[in-house]
Parts: structure tokens; C-alpha cells; sequence
């Protein structure tokens, strides 16, 4: 996570940085914007009007917001793991222990009265 919050202070420093570059001459051409002059156009002053305080607080308040937004990211996350986990079925796993040894010697005692041994085929079988 400090590597994402280094990450974050230096995008935040090369934006700061690069609003210093000045600004690209725009007119107004009647009901349209263009970066060409045209006849009778108005130039345009497209140079940031905010003071360095108010940057300061601007770029404050984006990082707030993003930790706030990863914060509920996080939690509705766990919330969706959460009911993730009641809504899912149970399976054969999550049956209690004495569930499952119940049924095990069950399954041994039905093998048990169904297993035939060679010699009593012989003896059942119709003579022809």
C-alpha cells in the first residue's frame, strides 16, 4: 500500500507540474470552438484562474476522496463475501464429522450384506 501512496504523490506532483506549461490560444467562432482563428473570432483565456491554495485544496480533496472510495470498496467487499458465504448451499464437506463417519459405516455395512462370494453363485444358480 505505501508503494500506491508514493505512486499517487508523484502523479499528483507532475500534474501540478505540468499546469505551469502555458496555456493553448482558443477563439470562439460564433457557436463553435476552435484552435485556428477565424473571421470576427474571440480569443479565449484558457489560463487556470485558481490561486495555488486553491489547487492545494483541490488536489486535497481529490485524495480524500480516494481513500474514502477505496475504504468503501474494501467494505463492500467483505459484504459481498459475507453474504457469499450465507447464501451458498452446504456441501458434503461442511456436514458435521459425526455426520459423515454415521454415513461411512452405513455405506460399509450395505457393502457388506450385498457382497456375494463366488461359491454361493454356483450353489444359486439354476442347474440347466
Amino acid at each position: 500500500m505505501p508503494h500506491l501512496t508514493w505512486t499517487g504523490a508523484l502523479l499528483v506532483a507532475l500534474a501540478a507540474f505540468s499546469s505551469l506549461a502555458t496555456a493553448q490560444v482558443s477563439y470562439k467562432c460564433g457557436n463553435s470552438y476552435s484552435q485556428t482563428p477565424c473571421p470576427d473570432a474571440a480569443v479565449l483565456n484558457n489560463a487556470d484562474q485558481r490561486t495555488n491554495a486553491q489547487k492545494v485544496q483541490a488536489d486535497l480533496a481529490t485524495q480524500r476522496d480516494s481513500r474514502l472510495a477505496n475504504t468503501m470498496e474494501r467494505a463492500r467487499l467483505q459484504q459481498e463475501a459475507k453474504d457469499l458465504a450465507a447464501n451458498t448451499p452446504a456441501t458434503k464437506a461442511s456436514r458435521p464429522a459425526s455426520a459423515s463417519k454415521h454415513n461411512a459405516d452405513k455405506a460399509k455395512k450395505v457393502r457388506v450384506k450385498k457382497a456375494v462370494s463366488p461359491t454361493a453363485k454356483k450353489e444359486t444358480a439354476p442347474k440347466p
